[in-house]
């Protein structure tokens, strides 16, 4: 029998902020239930109260005590670096810098969602102008310097893979990856050091994720 409590993942069938959470549980081999909620469902979970904050990822949890539901990305996905041993817990200030970091990737999320949801593609696209040509380029050196101050080690916090790094990695992905209309894939490309610990990252998610699957 598993040591660890039964778990249930809701969220979209695509990356966002579900991404993180399912390789740090896969990397960390816990059992979990990974739930695809497509937009009309999710609409119809929101609209009769299902969802704690009315959205999006949900981690339900199943104790001894019974069930527990949960929200917001970023506590889901320290509580899944815990389990999965990608959060610092004995290390309170390497702990912070996590946190830190992570709240870098949900920063980045809220900078670039209201051009997502723009419907209007003139308005749209002059959001992302601004977003290509100053707000990114700007973010980008806050993680320059993160990376840089933390010793350009190839990892956001410390010498080995944390929950930060997922988080930032997907985040990263998104913006460079060519989805994002009138936001170059070169945008981040004047940070030599961002580059790098994208190759760094993409190559350990990789191994881990095939080491846990065998």
């Amino acid at each position: 029998m598993s040591d660890h409590p039964m778990l249930c993942l809701r969220y979209f069938p695509f990356p966002g902020r579900g991404a993180a959470i399912r390789e740090a549980l896969r990397i960390g081999r816990i059992p979990f239930e990974d739930v695809h909620v497509p937009p009309e469902r999710f609409r119809e979970q929101k609209a009769a109260g299902t969802l704690p904050f009315g959205s999006l990822p949900v981690l339900d949890v199943e104790v001894p005590a019974g069930h527990v539901s949960a929200a917001q990305s970023n506590a889901i996905l320290r509580y899944a670096g815990r389990l999965a041993g990608l959060y610092p817990v004995e290390d309170p200030v390497r702990a912070l810098k996590v946190d830190e970091a992570l709240d870098l990737g949900e920063d980045l999320y809220h900078i670039i969602g209201p051009s997502i949801g723009e419907q209007n593609a003139e308005r749209r696209m002059a959001m992302r102008k601004v977003l290509a040509e100053d707000t990114l380029p700007r973010w980008g050196d806050f993680l320059e310097r993160l990376l840089v101050a933390n010793g350009r080690t190839g990892f956001a916090v410390g010498d080995s893979l944390t929950v930060a790094d997922l988080k930032l990695y997907w985040i990263i992905d998104k913006l460079t990856n060519g989805s994002l209309d009138g936001i170059p894939t070169s945008v981040l490309d004047a940070f030599p050091t961002v580059l790098a610990w994208r190759e760094n990252i993409k190559a350990v998610r990789e191994a881990r994720l095939a080491a846990a699957s065998t």
